[in-house]
């Protein structure tokens, strides 16, 4: 079986969106892609790029280096689609953190109340822009998306944490 043909000219790309999350994509030439994937290399340290076209057997059928170069309303399209694939709640507040390992932590995302637990202080990881990551025992990461902006009790609570 030959691999799909690799899509050209993304500017001329258009994104249909299927039921149940499928996406199908028209590429420059016409030819429609059925079942296509959204991937983004770098999600948490390089959001606008880069992002691979997947077909539904793996293969990549394009690589877009940056979403900033592409013209509207394809950047949107490929943002709206991107967003509503990924799952990573952003802590707004946090309630509480237990003092045993796992400590269960108590919080209020963007998302709604959560209540899960953290294995290790190590699965809470400060990012050089000021924003951190915080791993469950279940593998879900949640975001909070800066530091500084939470308020103090949950900065003291955060800070108690990764002592």
């Amino acid at each position: 079986m030959a691999p799909p043909p690799r899509l050209a000219e993304p500017a001329a790309w258009q994104f249909i969106p299927r039921p149940h999350g499928r996406l199908d994509v028209v590429d420059a030439s016409g030819n429609l892609h059925l079942d296509i994937d959204l991937l983004r290399a770098f999600p948490i340290s390089a959001p606008l790029g880069p992002v691979a076209v997947v077909a539904p057997d793996g293969s990549e059928l394009a690589w877009i280096d940056t979403i900033d170069n592409l013209p509207e309303p394809l950047r949107g399209e490929l943002l709206r689609e991107l967003s509503s694939r990924e799952f990573l709640p952003v802590i707004d507040r946090i309630e509480a953190i237990g003092d045993s390992d796992p400590a269960e932590w108590t919080v209020l995302t963007d998302r709604g109340p959560r209540r899960f637990l953290v294995a290790t202080p190590d699965d809470v990881e400060r990012l050089a822009d000021g924003s951190a990551l915080v791993v469950d025992g279940s593998g879900v990461r949640y975001r909070i998306a800066a530091i500084a902006a939470l308020d103090s009790h949950s900065r003291r609570l955060l800070d108690r944490t990764m002592e």
